[in-house]
């Protein structure tokens, strides 16, 4: 099968207003083959394979072509006559381009569909690649263009690939047991491929450069804390060293910290994630749970920041910095130096923040009973369940936030800048709070 599609949009300049998106798959069903008759085990055997191209607006405003001209009474509004009468004026809010077009999406599978073992096992494995040409992103501008907003252009192109493999058992005991395991992994392996001069662009701690994954932290790598006056002499010269205070690896090997020594040193992007599904009844009993997990994920916790740091943020902090921070008599501590002071060497851009991500959640637990009565069937009752539902039962984790599951992006920036800079916990809302449900299932 095949399509094409022909999509516009007015959000784009006039030359890029149009794109032609083509897609097409096809199957082989082998298990219907001559040659495969005499295999007894194999129920089912499928190979596919599917290529398409679709086209993406997102981010993009329908102002973007254009180039804006607002007006405030604190920005432009002057007594340009001098005679103590102000005069309205005009100030550039937003910069055009009318040449951003549409951010293609072209994704490939092969994969293998099977049913085995008299349909007692069956899954698929698959391998997929997704590539992410011209994409949306606001374009990088230095100071001197001014406070304009500056537009979404096509930026560069990202590429992602790996595999789904998916497997369930089937098991029955006789009439009243039957129990489904379903087990799913999603590898994930992200590059960007290209990114315009000068081959890379910044949000906050993120850098976004060609040849490394996504919304990969970088800054300075912390190796630990100042010792004392002696090894402050010692190491690299850092501004603003002092006992208790960060210090910072020579990544260049030139005895002194400079921006040159900053380096990536976290990737927020999974190796893979993976579930979990049990489903079983027994008689009129039935019994489900759920569990995911991600692995291989780092989290930039600006908690740790807020709390922990005294100079970043005067409101509440953690008990570590008034019991585990450095003193001279505490010299493997979990923060530096308790001080009222901001300086380069206790900066909030380093790897010191960086934590393992990774884990696995029990998403949800149902126990529930089904009652059959001739007493429901009188007054038409075909199904009366009654069932205990608790979600977010328990989390495996070595993260100290509140949750390491994440959401892709944060309020402060805007839509597009959210999606290449995640993994970064700014006091995100979590998503493991535990519920407790008594539900009632009623047909008639």
């Amino acid at each position: 099968s095949g399509t094409v599609r022909r999509d516009g949009s007015s959000r784009f300049g006039s030359d890029k207003t149009y794109g032609v998106f083509p897609s097409f798959s096809a199957g082989w069903r082998l298990s219907k083959e001559h040659f495969m008759k005499s295999i007894n085990w194999l129920d089912d055997v499928k190979f596919r394979a599917s290529w398409g191209k679709l086209g993406s607006h997102n981010n993009v405003l329908p102002t973007n072509a254009f180039t804006l001209y607002n007006s405030n009474f604190g920005l432009s509004y002057y007594d340009i006559n001098g005679n103590g009468t102000i005069v309205q004026g005009f100030y550039q809010s937003n910069i055009g381009n009318i040449n951003t077009g549409w951010e293609e999406d072209v994704v490939t599978n092969i994969g293998l569909d099977f049913t085995l073992f008299n349909h007692k096992v069956d899954g698929s494995v698959e391998w997929y690649k997704k590539s992410i040409n011209g994409l949306l992103f606001p374009q990088p501008l230095p100071s001197t263009t001014g406070g304009a907003a500056p537009p979404i252009v096509n930026i560069g192109d990202v590429e992602n690939k790996g595999w789904d493999i998916s497997a369930a058992y089937h098991i029955t005991g006789g009439k009243a047991f039957h129990l489904n395991i379903g087990v799913n992994v999603t590898t994930y392996d992200n590059m960007i491929v290209k990114v315009p001069d000068p081959g890379y662009f910044d949000v906050g701690i993120v850098r976004n450069q060609t040849g490394h994954p996504v919304s990969a932290f970088f800054g300075y790598d912390v190796i630990g804390f100042f010792k004392d006056d002696d090894d402050v002499a010692k190491s690299p010269v850092q501004q603003e060293a002092a006992p208790g205070r960060f210090k910072y690896r020579d990544v260049n090997n030139d005895g002194q910290i400079t921006p040159d020594d900053r380096t990536f040193f976290g990737d927020p992007n999974p190796d893979f994630t993976y579930g979990i599904n049990l489903n079983s009844t027994y008689k009129q009993f039935d019994f489900s749970m759920f569990l995911y997990g991600s692995q291989g994920n780092d989290v930039f916790n600006t908690l740790t920041y807020q709390t922990g740091v005294w100079d970043s943020y005067m409101a509440a902090k953690s008990n570590d910095l008034l019991f585990n921070s450095w003193r001279p008599d505490n010299l493997n501590p979990k923060l530096p130096i308790a001080q009222n002071a901001s300086s380069f060497s206790t900066s909030g851009d380093v790897s010191f923040y960086k934590e393992n991500g990774s884990f696995l959640k029990c998403r949800s637990v149902i126990l529930g009973y089904l009652f059959n009565s001739n007493f429901l069937k009188k007054y038409s009752i075909k199904k009366f369940r009654v069932y205990f539902q608790v979600e977010n039962l328990f989390t495996i984790t070595k993260y100290s936030g509140l949750d390491p599951e994440l959401p892709s992006g944060f309020s402060t920036l805007d839509p597009a800048q959210q999606s290449a800079a995640f993994g970064i916990d700014y006091s995100n809302y979590p998503h493991n709070f535990r519920n407790y449900v008594l539900g009632l299932n009623l047909s008639f």
